[in-house]
């Protein structure tokens, strides 16, 4: 009697089906792995699903979401730091970034009865974490100080921390501030660059080294910071004073090619129609210490600020939830689809080969028996 053979060995169609899933698998993921690999992620905080980056609180302060204030619709995160003599900082970090070249842009909010200081609340900072422990500035500081915006740069020169500030315009509380800060991380021997543009306009930049070149590059944090109300600084900058809280929204960051360009914006005039003040020129880099002093707050004299003749009062606090902290390097919301898509595309393929096996397997068998 003639036995119809199967048109492979059974172990031969086992490991054939498994080769065939392995690298249909692999297809699928890799096609997802440009998304995933690329230091590239966004929050709208308009999930209650979506898991928040790893949130750094000193004290009791919280990050929050909630409704957005000002009439801006859908949700936001509120950032608070409590004026009880320990509190501090309440921040979002995102870590993982190369030290490329990246887009930051979000949108920040002063509430209308926002109260101006005479030292910095840092609203966003650019951190990189050294390989010693001594405390060292931030690389770049966005700050609120008095009445005006203003940016800190550091960098290293001989040993020493270097800082420019760069004054960004008057702040306006009960206004949605929408930043974008285009960034070429500097190198030992290639000079970097920072382009500030705030609702639109261009605001402020800078050309040279901007980091200290050792180290982890520079990471992401943004929510607020008061360097003043540290506890080992006693109760100076304290008195008088409420708490702080702020809102954040819109938080995106996109890693760019080295040779794409931002689009230029126009540039802040002055005037009714601006969103701010004309910048005013940067002075010179200054010397601030070594890297292993404590840093020093300098206090100034708070500049007028006048807040808009109609402000939306900000929703109570009681209405704000809390969302889950998670890892800053989870991929956005997209590679997670397309990574998902690839896997569903790579199974239904493999079950398909399978498919397709045990039918020719099938029709010849018939085949084998109707020739008996």
């Amino acid at each position: 009697m003639h036995i119809a053979k199967p048109l492979w060995p059974t172990g031969h169609r086992v490991r054939l089906l498994t080769a065939c899933t392995t690298a249909l698998l692999a297809i699928g993921v890799t096609a997802a792995s440009p998304a995933a690999a690329d230091d590239s992620v966004s929050y709208s905080f308009e999930s209650p699903s979506q898991k928040l980056p790893f949130m750094a609180i000193n004290g009791t302060g919280r990050v929050l979401v909630g409704p957005a204030p000002g009439g801006k619709g859908g949700h936001a995160a509120r950032v608070n730091i409590p004026n009880d003599g320990r509190s501090f900082k309440s921040e979002l970090v995102i870590k993982g970034l190369d030290a490329g070249r990246h887009r930051f842009s979000f949108a920040n909010y002063l509430p209308g009865d926002w109260q101006p200081r005479d030292f910095d609340t840092i609203v966003t900072q650019w951190f990189s974490t050294q390989d010693d422990t001594s405390r060292i500035k931030p690389v770049m500081a966005l700050s609120v100080h008095g009445g005006d915006w203003r940016l800190k740069v550091h960098w290293m020169s001989s040993g020493e921390i270097q800082e420019k500030i760069i004054p960004l315009g008057s702040a306006r509380p009960g206004h949605w501030n929408r930043w974008t800060f285009d960034i070429t991380w500097s190198s030992p021997s290639t000079p970097g660059s920072i382009t500030v543009t705030r609702d639109g306009v261009n605001v402020g930049s800078h050309q040279g080294a901007n980091n200290y070149h050792r180290g982890q590059p520079p990471h992401f944090r943004i929510g607020a910071y008061r360097p003043g109300w540290r506890p080992e600084k006693g109760p100076r900058h304290r008195t008088g004073s409420s708490e702080a809280v702020l809102y954040i929204d819109d938080i995106a960051i996109t890693s760019t090619a080295a040779g794409s360009a931002p689009a230029p914006r126009p540039t802040a005039t002055g005037g009714a129609a601006s969103p701010s003040r004309a910048p005013a020129a940067s002075p010179g880099p200054t010397a601030t210490g070594s890297p292993s002093a404590s840093p020093s707050t300098k206090a100034g004299t708070p500049s007028s600020s006048r807040a808009p003749a109609a402000v939306a009062p900000a929703p109570p606090a009681a209405t704000f939830r809390a969302t889950a902290s998670g890892e800053s390097s989870l991929p956005s919301t997209g590679s997670t689809g397309m990574v998902s898509v690839g896997i569903a595309s790579a199974v239904a393929l493999a079950g398909g080969v399978f498919f397709l096996l045990q039918r020719r397997n099938a029709t010849r068998s018939a085949r084998g028996a109707h020739r008996r």
